[in-house]
């Protein structure tokens, strides 16, 4: 079963994970899948966690109308 971070990309763009409390600063290095680390979710549980994030984006970017979240894939053996 595939697992995913939650990542946001803010308007002056900055990348954030969702752990599923807050949105923590990342720092964007092209292999995000295995850099990523905090809340893995499975993909029965994005639909729920993508709001959360969009709500936390919210609140730190008020003016974000069309905030750009997504989901990357975490590599990992079960």
């Amino acid at each position: 079963m595939s697992k995913y971070n939650i990542i946001y990309t803010s308007p002056d763009n900055g990348h954030y994970l969702w752990n599923g409390s807050e949105l923590f600063t990342i720092e964007k290095t092209g292999q995000e899948e295995l850099r990523f680390s905090g809340k893995i979710f499975k993909q029965d549980e994005l639909p729920d966690g993508i709001m959360a994030c969009k709500k936390a984006a919210h609140e730190l970017f008020p003016k974000d109308e069309q905030p750009q979240i997504k989901a990357v894939e975490v590599k990992v053996s079960d």
